[in-house]
């Protein structure tokens, strides 16, 4: 231990203020609140520039502003009713999800820095007061603890959610001033799980942190409780999910290139001007982690449900869909490729490349029931990733053939089954080529 890090350690905190406990947990809420606005301000700016450009919209300027907090709902996968009829719209962008993590977790890092700086002022003291003090440092430390007033370590994550979802209520209710009709209420789930989110990684990247301290205890207690072959598998699940949903990224932008011609004709029709053209691409290209999660099942051999339309392997089944130019990359209805039989051996591959990946983290001493265990539990880890994305990523209207789009549930048995194989077959082998080399 080095003489500074032994000055730290004894060097007193000051101590804390129990009117401060209020203070504390409103800057938290706070900064909670600041994250929720921050994205509802972000999409603001394309919304008020569409209904500037846009000559021939009969909409108020009231109406283009309440656009952004009626998309903030959505894309916390709350429901927002169109305007003129009682279908409910749900349809999340993950990729404005993922932006909303990334502002959640900046605005709580934010939050503790804040209050850290505010409630723990640097001491005064000289090198010599600090230590004819060091024998008291404990005695101050637990005072400092009573002048807390019991603020537990959750107090201020609590407090951080608790802000970003009221906040989420209030811009559901905002957005109530034009023609939309989010439900305020069902906009709290999504809320509270992206500022957790948010919260959790800012605690997990604030090691330094001492009011990370206890939570990153509690975590770190919480993660010992963890079997050991699932924290040995996710590394390797989060490759292995990562990749399939590249690869499903890929399948979709190829069948776009392919359509291409159609594409563009579907969005000739609609007849849009620059502005509202450029809005339209940039809101498909945010659901393309959607796309890319439904594609990625539907290498399983699973369908994938677009409406009335089913697209499979064996058929494409028939049916009207809306005008939205990414729908034409959707085949004719008829028979599928004559590929498609083959298309499940990808996650299979992926399932092989995941089991490998797995024995990197073993030794090669490791019995052949622990690599098949530990590889299993990857494969499967792996393909719930997926399939989870897949499945909050899932749009569709409360009435009409619109009702679903996303992938079938036969993707649940299938991708897991195929990732698990993949992974223990490749797991076998590298273990019984090891052996008798």
């Amino acid at each position: 231990m080095t003489l500074l890090e032994r000055t730290r350690q004894i060097v007193p905190g000051p101590s804390l203020d129990p009117q401060h406990r209020w203070h504390r947990l409103l800057v938290a809420a706070g900064f909670g609140a600041v994250a929720a606005f921050a994205l509802a301000l972000i999409l603001v700016v394309p919304s008020v520039a569409g209904w500037v450009t846009d000559a021939q919209s009969t909409a108020t300027w009231s109406d283009a502003l309440s656009f952004a907090p009626a998309l903030w709902v959505l894309v916390h996968r709350g429901s927002v009713t169109a305007p003129g009829d009682a279908v409910a719209v749900t349809a999340p962008l993950l990729a404005l999800t993922a932006g909303a993590v990334l502002l959640a977790r900046s605005a709580a890092r934010a939050a503790l820095v804040k209050v850290d700086t505010d409630v723990r002022p640097a001491p005064s003291a000289t090198t010599s007061s600090t230590a004819s003090t060091a024998s008291t440092a404990s005695d101050d430390a637990d005072s400092e603890d009573d002048a807390r007033g019991g603020d537990a370590w959750w107090h201020l994550p609590a407090a951080f959610v608790g802000g970003y979802a009221l906040s989420g209520v209030l811009l559901a209710l905002l957005a109530w001033v034009g023609p939309t009709r989010p439900n305020p209420l069902y906009v709290l789930p999504g809320s509270i799980v992206v500022a957790a989110l948010g919260m959790g990684w800012a605690l997990l990247r604030s090691r330094e942190d001492p009011e990370a301290d206890a939570a990153l205890e509690v975590i770190d207690g919480l993660t010992e409780r963890v079997p050991v072959v699932v924290r040995r598998a996710l590394q390797p699940a989060l490759v292995g999910a990562g990749v399939l949903l590249v690869l499903g990224a890929l399948l979709a932008l190829v069948a776009v290139a392919l359509s291409w011609s159609r594409v563009s004709q579907i969005g000739g029709e609609l007849g849009v001007g620059a502005t509202a053209g450029v809005l339209l691409t940039l809101g498909q290209l945010l659901a393309l982690p959607n796309v890319a999660a439904w594609s990625a099942a539907w290498l399983s051999g699973a369908s994938v449900t677009v409406g009335p339309v089913s697209v499979g392997h064996a058929a494409i089944s028939p049916g009207l869909l809306p005008m939205v130019p990414v729908f034409g990359a959707i085949p004719e209805a008829g028979a599928g490729p004559a590929w498609a039989p083959f298309v499940p051996l990808v996650p299979v591959a992926v399932g092989a490349v995941v089991g490998l990946l797995t024995l990197r983290r073993l030794t090669s001493l490791a019995s052949l029931q622990v690599k098949v265990r530990t590889a299993a539990v990857a494969g499967a880890l792996a393909g719930g990733i997926v399939l989870a994305v897949g499945y909050l990523g899932s749009m569709g209207l409360s009435e009409g053939a619109m009702s679903y789009v996303g992938p079938h549930l036969l993707a649940i048995p299938l991708l897991l089954l195929e990732l698990v194989v993949g992974a223990v077959a490749a797991a076998t082998a590298l273990h019984y080529w090891r052996t008798h080399r």
